[in-house]
């Protein structure tokens, strides 16, 4: 009892807790939550969902991240600083997530929308093809690079958090 009384007052429960939470989110988000609702919904409740969705995870994910380096054992932040194998991959955690939440989150929704809106115009439409199809490759364009980047530092993020798991591993089995 006196043991578990000791870890309470001690920073390194609560950095577990808070690297778990990172690494449980990425992974649920990445692997289960979008592969379900991109499998089952149909697009527009999809796109609907997503955009509500990705900016609470990309803010959940600089979130955990800052506070994972907050309880860093020993001596949260100042410990962390010390350990550059670690401060590393927390710090590429936390630009690929701010990118993410500030930069190609939001333009990748935007795009989604934008593609969305002039494909229903183009449907309906049965005028000049040549100026939609332009409206259309441009909209595809952008919405393509923007997914891709936000794809790409999502991946980035994830190995960024694993190898921040070995850091914290080989931490813990030298002994704090």
């Amino acid at each position: 009892m006196v043991r578990l009384l000791q870890t309470i007052g001690h920073l390194l429960p609560y950095h577990l807790f808070a690297y778990g939470t990172l690494l449980g989110t990425q992974l649920y988000q990445t692997f289960v939550n979008t592969k379900l609702c991109f499998k089952y919904l149909p697009m527009r409740e999809f796109l609907t969902l997503q955009k509500r969705v990705f900016p609470v995870y990309f803010a959940s994910q600089v979130g955990l991240v800052v506070l994972t380096a907050a309880t860093h054992p020993p001596y949260s932040i100042i410990s962390l600083m010390n350990d550059l194998w670690s401060a590393g991959p927390l710090l590429v955690v936390l630009g690929t997530g701010g990118l993410n939440w500030v930069v190609y989150g939001p333009r990748t929704t935007t795009a989604s929308l934008v593609r969305k809106a002039v494909h229903d115009t183009k449907e309906k439409q049965q005028g000049d093809q040549s100026d939609d199809e332009g409206k259309f490759h441009r909209a595809n364009k952008a919405f393509t690079f923007n997914h891709a980047m936000s794809i790409h530092l999502n991946a980035i993020s994830l190995v960024a958090t694993i190898w921040y798991g070995f850091t914290l591993s080989s931490y813990l089995l030298e002994g704090l």
